[in-house]
């Protein structure tokens, strides 16, 4: 994946940071809680770019033969 791409992704993934802290702190009124949860939108920042998340399975199995 090309750092432009990666770019765009995290700039994309602000939106749901800011509504999924927002609705935290709404919630719980705790910045630690909020903390943990933009750590969680980090995550799954990282599980998309390093390709955890696309769906495809890209092991390749070598025949034994």
């Amino acid at each position: 994946m090309d750092l432009v791409r990666k770019f765009a992704i995290a700039v994309v993934m602000i939106v749901p940071g800011f509504v999924f802290g927002g609705l935290v702190w709404s919630l719980l009124h705790s910045w630690w809680a909020v903390l943990v949860a933009e750590a969680a939108v980090i995550a799954v920042y990282i599980m998309i770019i390093s390709g955890k998340l696309s769906g495809t399975n890209t092991k390749i199995v070598s025949d034994p033969a």
